[in-house]
């Protein structure tokens, strides 16, 4: 499976941070209202996606909305954006995208945010946080990344790293792309409310 070699190699890196906390990260709302992530997240696992150029998508992405609906019934897992630009039209822009449960917030210009800001470039990117405010997933699995983004976001509600999650994953599937774990099949069908394909479906892009 040419999955398992790109995968783990790209999965290495999601675990590049995960000795930075972000709870004391400083967040401005739409509304101009600014509280840190750990205070308005305390206790949820967050898929948040940071940006500068390109907005992030919203619920015209197939792949993204999909994703928010598999993880309604959890709810310690949220969806946010957050802007690291100064443009206002930009910061307008993304106010008005068709995002349905996902809060936008601007990145104040703080000292306490200088380490994640300085970590983050002009491409719109995804990162888990856990519960603590632990980064488990720096550039982690996108929405296109199927069944790897599931199970890396499911996993973080519990504290694991996205590049835990994703190696256990793979090595969970066999060569036929069917799973050999019994765990692992199980929480599919919970998660999904389905049993699998004949083949899984299962994707990793190189995000790095």
């Amino acid at each position: 499976m040419i999955i398992k070699g790109l995968g783990k190699s790209v999965a290495n890196h999601y675990d590049d941070h995960k000795d930075l906390n972000l709870s004391k990260l400083s967040l401005l709302d739409g509304a101009g209202h600014q509280e840190t992530l750990g205070k308005s997240f305390y206790g949820k696992t967050v898929y948040l996606y940071v940006w500068n150029q390109d907005v992030p998508p919203d619920d015209q992405n197939s792949d993204y909305k999909a994703l928010k609906q598999r993880f309604q019934k959890y709810n310690d897992v949220v969806f946010i954006n957050v802007y690291t630009g100064t443009d206002e039209n930009k910061w307008k822009k993304v106010q008005d995208l068709k995002n349905e449960k996902v809060k936008a917030y601007r990145l104040v210009t703080t000292s306490e945010n200088n380490t994640f800001r300085n970590l983050t470039d002009s491409v719109a990117r995804p990162q888990i946080i856990g519960k603590d405010g632990t980064l488990l997933g720096f550039r982690g699995p996108t929405p296109a990344d199927h069944l790897i983004v599931d199970y890396a976001l499911y996993q973080a509600r519990d504290g694991i790293d996205a590049t835990q999650a994703t190696k256990t994953l793979i090595r969970g599937i066999n060569s036929k792309v069917k799973f050999k774990n019994q765990d692992l099949l199980l929480w599919y069908e919970d998660h999904f409310g389905k049993k699998p394909d004949e083949k899984l479906n299962i994707s990793i892009s190189n995000n790095n």
